[in-house]
Parts: C-alpha cells; sequence; structure tokens
C-alpha cells in the first residue's frame, strides 16, 4: 500500500473469516463507511475466528484493537452506529 498520508482518522479494522461471509461483510462494512462518512483501514485473516482463539460465536467476526466489536454478519444499520461509535473513541 502507498499510504503517504497520515491514517490516524481511519478505523482500522480486521475480518475473520472464510468464504463469501467475508466479502459480504467487507460490502456491509463499506457501506456503511460512506454512509457515515468515516474512513476504513481493513485487513483480513483467512480463518474462522475460533481457530484463531478468539471468543465469537458466529463463523465471521470483526475486531478493532484486538477485541471483537461483531460477530457474524449484521444489518448494515447496526454496522453503522458501530462506527460512529468507534470514531467517537478514536
Amino acid at each position: 500500500m502507498n499510504d503517504s498520508h497520515h491514517s490516524d482518522k481511519a478505523i482500522h479494522l480486521t475480518i475473520i473469516g472464510k468464504g463469501h461471509d467475508i466479502e459480504r461483510m467487507q460490502k456491509r462494512l463499506r457501506c456503511a463507511a460512506r454512509t457515515t462518512g468515516n474512513k476504513l483501514h481493513l485487513s483480513w485473516k483467512d480463518e474462522y475466528p475460533r481457530t484463531l482463539n478468539i471468543d465469537a460465536e458466529q463463523s465471521t467476526a470483526v475486531t478493532c484493537n484486538d477485541k471483537v466489536v461483531l460477530d457474524g454478519l449484521k444489518p448494515t444499520e447496526e454496522i453503522e452506529s458501530l462506527l460512529i461509535k468507534l470514531k467517537e473513541n478514536t
């Protein structure tokens, strides 16, 4: 990545999971970010959360600062609320 700008205004999230759920989660996160005016920095781990000893009930999770913030695929509106809360805490 050529990121010469400070990305401190971006919310850093990691999507953990496999298959189509990762793609669906990514689309919902990006859509929610556009709606709320937030910038995201996304990374992926192609593993199931439980394989990585991440305390998540579903097969797909999203972490921020190594804490689970989304457990499973959530509605875009719920993700928007989450992004607003995360931005307020940065």
